[in-house]
């Protein structure tokens, strides 16, 4: 029996998000849920199951501010208080727990003694929401600039300099993107500017199409530079910068990109060793699930990448009627632009399935927007090769209904009793098993083990970055 439809709860928890920011004296900020289930036994021996939400709350610069359990119209038990007091124990932030029917006066000495406020409902919570509307007004007021004589990105010929660039100014995430174009007699000169909602400056990068670019043009682009802390500035050339180029460009906190560099992946060896492992390893993958690499030489295969702006080294592949992309990309930290980039690439080429394997790791954002995506994310820990190969590595095989049903029939047990296995276990990523899949693991002679695939929660780590702004 399971009690309060989750929806209901989304519902209560979305409309009073502003209540709920306010409960951690937020006047901005975010807040992330996730559905928990928590089990009470009565003296018929039955379990009444009970949804509840978890929501965490995160402040303007993406920090856990601190988490709220939701129960809406449940009651939360002793055993619920406990786990909600040892939760803030191990995760050492804020915690309130919410619910109707409050909890047992056992449950609210126990709250009370670990400095845990509970609440009836949110009627009783007062919102900052005018404070908030006031302070962005303020903001918009001091930093709207003049946009007026800026193109829209729809009326600019395209290039590859000026597509590079947009990728580049999607990285901050603006609302608004716009082109100026400098007049000059040799060289075409365009700004690809990024804005947010209040027209306040977020990225500019200047494309400059020109083999070599010199002190110069980079002089006439410091010149412009007004708040490097706050704003991205960026220069794009065609082959490289001269040395006292990057000098003066670095002295100015101006990033310098060559495009040619770029798209050839020209860098550190160590480097384009790592990505042609991670190739190699990723078509390992892709062969034991079954799935038919095609050959870059295919002519499917250009047809498939054919106008698809490169994010880096690609793998396609097919398994009847269905195909699957890979992106290793160029970018060390692969950052949420080029997931919604490869997302986008996915969705031109029809395909439904997505990997990316990191060199290095992704930002909390573009983590998340994996997630979100429903595309795979291979971290630099992660084993990028055929793992059953190894013979202390048993063979892990997902089974079908009828012999999940067996199972919890010899067993005497409920799906959810079964152990189990973080959906980001290499073993799971390697046979492509899904969170709800029960997977059978096979030691040899006979001895055979079940694991319930489960979603990892994502906890983000002190200093993890995010690119989301």
């Amino acid at each position: 029996m399971v009690t309060v439809n989750e929806s209901i709860l989304v519902k209560e928890v979305t409309e009073n998000q502003d209540k709920i920011l306010s409960l951690f004296k937020l006047s901005s900020g975010r807040i992330d849920y996730v559905e928990k289930y928590s089990e009470k036994g009565d003296k018929a021996g039955k379990k009444e199951k009970r949804i509840y939400l978890e929501v965490k709350v995160f402040n303007d610069s993406n920090q856990l501010a601190g988490i709220v359990w939701y129960f809406g119209k449940n009651r939360a038990y002793i055993h619920d208080v406990d786990k909600l007091i040892e939760r803030k124990q191990t995760q050492k932030v804020d915690m309130i727990l919410i619910s109707e029917e409050q909890t047992t006066s056992a449950g609210k000495r126990k709250l009370k003694e670990n400095k845990i406020t509970i609440y009836k409902n949110f009627e009783g919570i007062k919102t900052s929401k005018t404070k908030r509307r006031k302070k962005k007004k303020e903001k918009v007021e001091i930093k709207e600039v003049d946009i007026k004589d800026d193109t829209d990105m729809s009326k600019v010929a395209e290039s590859d300099l000026l597509s590079h660039a947009v990728k580049l100014v999607q990285r901050v995430e603006p609302e608004i993107i716009k082109t100026a174009t400098i007049e000059t007699e040799d060289v075409l000169i365009t700004d690809v500017k990024g804005y947010s909602s209040n027209k306040s400056l977020l990225a500019v990068y200047r494309t400059i199409d020109k083999k070599n670019v010199g002190v110069k043009e980079v002089r006439n682009f410091v010149g412009e530079v007004t708040d490097p802390t706050n704003i991205t500035y960026g220069l794009i050339g065609r082959d490289k910068f001269t040395p006292a180029a990057k000098k003066t460009a670095e002295e100015a906190k101006i990033i310098t990109i060559s495009l040619k560099q770029e798209q050839e992946g020209e860098g550190d060896p160590l480097t384009q060793e790592l990505v042609l492992r991670l190739v190699n390893g990723a078509k390992e993958i892709l062969t034991y699930r079954g799935y038919h690499i095609i050959n870059e030489s295919d002519k499917r295969y250009e047809k498939l990448v054919a106008g698809s702006e490169k994010l880096g080294a690609y793998i396609i592949a097919e398994r009847d009627d269905d195909k699957i992309m890979a992106l290793i990309p160029t970018d060390e930290v692969v950052r949420v632009a080029t997931v919604r980039g490869f997302y986008e690439q996915m969705n031109e080429l029809d395909i439904s399935n997505g990997m990316i394997i990191a060199i290095k790791r992704f930002t909390y954002t573009a983590n998340r927007e994996c997630r979100i995506l429903k595309i795979s994310a291979l971290r630099k820990n992660h084993p990028v090769f055929n793992i059953f190969n190894h013979m202390l590595v048993p063979d892990h095989i997902v089974i079908p209904t009828a012999e999940i049903r067996n199972v919890l029939r010899t067993y005497n047990c409920k799906l959810h009793q079964l152990p189990k296995i973080y959906e980001d276990d290499p073993a799971v990523v390697m046979i492509d098993a899904k969170v709800g899949n029960v997977i059978k693991i096979d030691r040899g002679n006979d001895n055979y083990s079940y694991r319930l695939v489960i979603r990892k929660p994502h906890r983000r780590a002190i200093g993890e970055e995010d690119d989301s702004d």
